[in-house]
């Protein structure tokens, strides 16, 4: 169902994709310390909700296969595809093609896993404020996504790149806002994202030692943890 609040995170979702850059480069508190709250936020999130969201996922499924492991392996699936294109970047057989084409194969990939998400948010079955709370850990999950892949590439990806990810997002706020909330669909693609997004902020948003602020990673992270953990306590989310 279409909401304001949905609305808002839409619109948030694909300013992000267009202007990341921009945001990241032009902000007040510094390139540095809004990537750590990205990463510091984004790793509370894989941790407090994400990964507790499989469990409740694969109980729900009941699990056919012997090891009840459908929905873990999915996840894995996400993070196996997920290294795949990010290690064919660094061989010596991608050095030999363009620029272009290896980006626009990052790109391509970054579309699918930003549909996926913007999908999953739209279509799942969660209140109003708590689609806001959770939003919100997406949108810097976003930020630290383009920010990166658009700096590696800097041109390609303001020309390009970033209309792209805005058409992708856009088309699965549509798809996510008038599909089913409950469906094996939409449970198959939060195990996959959610692999993904593991090794994402692990591998890219979690800020190197040179790049930190750590009180700006700490604080955020540790704030919107149990931020969330109080109120998925008081109000069962």
């Amino acid at each position: 169902m279409v909401t304001i609040e949905s609305i808002i995170i839409g619109i948030a979702f694909i300013v992000i994709q267009l202007f990341a850059l921009t945001i990241v480069e032009r902000s007040p508190i510094g390139e540095q310390k809004l990537l750590s709250i990205s990463g510091g936020v984004a790793i509370a999130y894989v941790f407090v909700y994400l990964l507790p969201t499989l469990h409740e996922r694969q109980d729900k499924l009941g699990g056919s296969l012997a090891l009840d492991t459908e929905i873990y392996f999915l996840g894995l699936l996400g993070l196996l595809i997920y290294f795949a294109v990010y290690a064919f970047a660094e061989t010596k057989a991608a050095s030999r093609l363009k620029e272009q084409t290896i980006y626009m194969v990052q790109v391509s990939f970054f579309m699918v896993y930003t549909f996926i998400i913007t999908y999953v948010v739209f279509a799942s079955d969660v209140q109003r404020g708590e689609s806001l709370f959770y939003g919100m850990a997406i949108s810097l999950h976003f930020i630290g996504l383009s920010y990166h892949l658009g700096k590696e590439n800097y041109r390609l990806h303001k020309r390009r790149g970033r209309y792209m990810l805005a058409g992708a997002t856009l088309i699965g706020a549509l798809t996510g806002a008038f599909s089913p909330s409950a469906s094996l669909i939409v449970d198959s693609m939060v195990a996959f994202s959610s692999g993904v997004m593991v090794f994402n902020v692990i591998s890219k948003e979690l800020p190197y030692e040179k790049n930190a602020h750590l009180p700006s990673f700490l604080i955020p992270s540790l704030v919107y943890a149990l931020i969330m953990i109080v109120l998925k306590a008081f109000f069962n989310w």
